[in-house]
Order: structure tokens, then C-alpha cells, then sequence
């Protein structure tokens, strides 16, 4: 068969367009399977320095534990922790990473094609945007259209690719912005800020041509439908939102990269506008460098998701509190049928957890419609789930939130105490239950000593003291300003 020439040698670029380039994305990687070591780094354009710690967890995550399928494209995602250089590095002459909290993120389209001059039968590659940004869909959307060009077409699309990403405008905390990429125009919102819930703000349809694509750029991608990730799970899905908010650490295996990334993408979004306390990888493998660091002996941290694949994980995790298992349930018959090539756990939600919240049986039963109806009914209760739980997420806080401004000192006492000006009073747990007991909480609990338990479990979370120390930050700014 005719194979494309994916070699990138050749490319250039000026060091300014390298320099506009790198405000969105650290580069294009290629990586192909070796026979001889497993999947290996081929190239990386514009030219990056990687240790090789950094080099061997990109080229691991960017390939899928095993493939189940014969031809065609998947694409998934990974993050990665940003390693020290230990002596050995992919391209010592060139700029290393940077990144905003630590973590490189990949965007993978992992590509399987028969060619008869191979051992095995077929080429494997995975094409990868590496990026310092936590924009799930909008790279999510650029490598599904970058991956199968680059594999039809060669190193000239990579090229491409990266001076169209050299030409956008910065991305600016809370603009819309147009980026060009491929024939395309994707018109990308970008959130205030990291912890920012967003939400889709109207677009006269007017001003969308026929290959606009309109994103929120932190959420997953709405496509396809996140329902039939959770199909077998739908009545637990409020055990597994409390878990998430209230920082558990969560086990989620899935069948392929895919489901796993999207899934973990998704329920790190229903935690904001909470801060992010613990650790998220949304595909996570035995060779990742932090492997014996996440996944020991030891109880799991604190607000940690990860997204796996491997059987090995479901050995490994049995001391874990929480773990869901993406996919539909089953029928009895299907099941037996299918018995002897389940990998891994099947379809489900095992848990430690005992709910203190209420269903909604109107989004419940909505949900279980759609799992036997259209696409577009699986799309519009998927959007319907996420606006529920980020509703209660915001709901959660309602009641931090009010008893928060009776600690916001008064201006005649801010004047007063102009040693320390612009500091909230110290928080009192004890106020705070009695501003609870008097007001209560929007959220639908089973009962008011659930939601006292709740809550006094929500205060011993990291996430409280980030949530509480961000609020402080904001006081203090006002105040300060008032102030001068």
C-alpha cells in the first residue's frame, strides 16, 4: 500500500512565530511502536527540550493499553506532571517546557493502519498537541481534524497546523476568541479563570458560517454524548458528584483512553467553581513516572481521578473507597454472551459512600429515556446533567458564601485596625453551623442532620481551605482598594 512520508524534516518556523505559537501550545509530537521498546517519540516540531522522564510518559500515554479496533483513529487525552531534567534529554539545545500549574497536557489522535510491510501487520501513530493550557475542547477538536491530515498528508499539515495556531490572537482571560485552523473557524470562550463555570453565552446563528465550530473551551467536548459513558451509572450519578466536591478519590476504568478521558474531564468540570485540590489524569498508565506515587499500598490522596484502562489497576485499587466503571449495563443475556472477553470490572459504581442528597427523578427519568432514544436526545440530557450538577455545585456554596460577608469587616472597622487592614475575621465553624441551622442550604437534603454531616465533612476538605483562601484574596483586594 502507498504510505504517506511522515517525516518532519524540513519544517521551519522563525523564532517570533515560535514564540505566538507557544502562547497556545508547546508543540506537535509524533510518535510511533517500536517493536523493540514500545512506543517511541519520532519527532517534535517546533523543536522542544523534554527529559526522559517527560519523553517516555508522552510517547506511553499517547498510545492506547491495547486497541479494539483494526483500522481508524481514536483520540484521547493525558496529563502529565513536568519532570526535572535527569541527565538524558530529547533536544538539549532547545527551550524546556513551561507551563501554569506544573502539568503538561497531551491531546493524542492515536492512528491504526494496515501495511504489509510490517512485522505486525499494521502502523501504528499517534499524533499529539502538548500544551501548557486546560482547554479540553478546543484541543480535543484540533487534533481530531490535525491527526487524520497529518496521516493523509504528511508533514506539510503539521506545518500548517502551526502557523494558523501562530496567527490567532492571545488567549485572553474572558474573551470569545476566532481562531482559523485547517479550513475551520473556531470561535473558542475562554474563561475569566481556570475555576470559572462555563456557560455557553448566545451567538445569533446569523453570524455562524457553515465550518464555525462554538466551544467552551474548559468543559469536555459535548460530542459525543457524555451519557453513554455513564449509561450503566445513571442513578448514582448524585453519589458520585458528592465524592467529587467533597474530594474523594476516585478509580475510573473504562474500556479504551477515550471514554476515560472524556469521563474525567467531565467530572473535574462539575467541581468548579470550587478550586482543584487534588490530582486528575484522565489517562493514566503503569509507565507514568508518578505511578508509585498515585497508586500503592497506601489509602489514595485526596481528591485524585484517575482514568485507566489496565486490568492491572482493578488489582492494585481494591483498597480504593470508590471506583466507577464507564459503559452501559449489560442485559442478563448480552452478558453471558460477552463472559468470556470482559476485561476489567464491568459497568458499575462500588462505593464506601452513603449519599446525603436527594435525586431529581425528573432529570432521572429523562436520562433513562434517553439512553434508549436518538443521538440528539442522548445530547440534550447530557446537557441537562452537566447544568444540573454545576447548579449544585454553586448551590453548595450558597451557604459558605452568606455567612462569608458577616466576617467582611465594616469600613469603620477596616479604619480602625489600620495595621492589618482589608482581613476577613477568622472563620468559626460553630457560626457557620449556626448561620446553616438558621438559613439552611439550597441543596435538597435527605435531612438536616445530612446536611450538617455534609457540610462538616466539606470543612475538612483541601478544597475548603483553597476555596476559603481565594475568598480571602478577593476581600482583601476591595478592601485594600477602598482603602486608598
Amino acid at each position: 500500500m502507498h504510505r504517506t512520508r511522515l517525516s518532519l524534516d524540513g519544517l521551519t518556523m522563525s523564532s517570533d512565530r515560535v514564540a505566538k505559537l507557544r502562547r497556545w501550545i508547546l508543540g506537535l509530537i509524533t510518535v510511533n511502536f517500536d517493536l523493540e521498546v514500545g512506543p517511541k517519540i519520532t519527532s517534535v516540531y517546533p523543536p522542544l527540550s523534554l527529559s526522559h522522564t517527560e519523553a517516555q510518559n508522552i510517547a506511553f500515554s499517547s498510545f492506547p493499553d491495547s486497541s479494539h479496533f483494526d483500522e481508524g483513529s481514536r483520540t484521547h487525552s493525558f496529563r502529565l506532571r513536568l519532570s526535572p531534567t535527569d541527565g538524558e534529554v530529547w533536544d538539549n539545545d532547545t527551550p524546556r517546557p513551561t507551563t501554569v500549574d506544573g502539568f503538561l497536557y497531551g491531546f493524542s489522535c492515536f492512528t491504526r493502519t494496515k501495511d504489509s510491510s510490517s512485522k505486525r501487520g499494521y502502523q501504528q501513530t499517534s499524533t499529539v498537541i502538548l500544551t501548557h493550557l486546560a482547554y479540553p475542547s478546543l484541543f480535543y477538536t484540533l487534533i481530531s481534524k490535525l491527526g487524520p491530515s497529518f496521516m493523509n498528508h504528511g508533514g506539510p499539515m503539521l506545518e500548517a497546523a502551526c502557523h494558523n495556531i501562530a496567527s490567532w490572537p492571545d488567549p485572553i482571560p474572558g474573551t470569545t476568541q476566532e481562531l482559523g485552523f485547517l479550513g475551520a473557524v473556531v470561535r473558542a470562550e475562554i474563561p475569566e479563570a481556570i475555576e470559572t463555570q462555563q456557560g455557553m453565552s448566545a451567538l445569533p446563528p446569523a453570524q455562524m458560517g457553515e465550518t464555525d465550530i462554538q466551544m467552551l473551551v474548559s468543559i469536555c467536548p459535548t460530542e459525543p454524548p457524555i451519557l453513554e459513558h455513564f449509561e450503566a451509572v445513571i442513578t448514582h450519578l448524585w453519589s458520585i458528584w458528592e465524592c467529587v466536591v467533597l474530594s474523594e478519590p476516585l478509580l475510573i476504568f473504562g474500556s479504551s483512553p477515550a471514554a476515560t478521558s472524556i469521563a474525567v474531564w467531565w467530572l473535574r468540570d462539575l467541581l468548579r467553581p470550587i478550586p482543584l485540590s487534588g490530582d486528575f489524569r484522565p489517562f493514566f498508565t503503569i509507565h507514568d513516572a508518578d505511578h508509585t506515587a498515585l497508586v500503592n499500598s497506601r489509602p489514595p490522596k485526596a481528591g485524585l481521578l484517575l482514568g485507566v484502562t489496565n486490568p492491572y489497576f482493578e488489582r492494585a485499587c481494591k483498597h480504593w473507597p470508590h471506583v466507577l466503571c464507564l459503559g452501559r449495563q449489560l442485559p442478563p443475556r448480552e452478558k453471558s454472551e460477552k463472559q468470556g472477553i470482559v476485561v476489567g470490572p464491568t459497568p458499575g459504581w462500588r462505593t464506601t459512600h452513603k449519599r446525603y442528597t436527594s435525586r431529581d427523578h425528573v432529570l432521572l427519568k429523562q436520562l433513562e429515556h434517553a439512553c434508549h432514544g436518538s443521538e440528539r436526545d442522548k445530547l440534550q440530557a447530557s446537557e441537562a446533567l452537566r447544568q444540573h450538577f454545576t447548579s449544585r455545585t454553586t448551590a453548595l456554596l450558597v451557604p459558605l458564601q452568606r455567612y462569608l460577608q458577616s466576617l467582611i469587616p465594616t469600613p469603620s472597622e477596616s479604619r480602625s485596625n489600620v495595621s492589618v487592614p482589608g482581613r476577613l475575621k477568622p472563620f468559626s465553624d460553630a457560626a457557620f453551623f449556626a448561620s446553616l441551622k438558621a438559613h439552611g442550604s439550597p441543596l435538597p437534603f435527605k435531612s438536616n442532620a445530612k446536611r450538617r454531616e455534609f457540610y462538616e465533612r466539606w470543612l475538612r476538605t483541601p478544597a475548603f481551605g483553597l476555596w476559603l483562601a481565594r475568598q480571602e484574596e478577593v476581600v482583601q483586594g476591595v478592601l485594600e482598594g477602598m482603602m486608598k
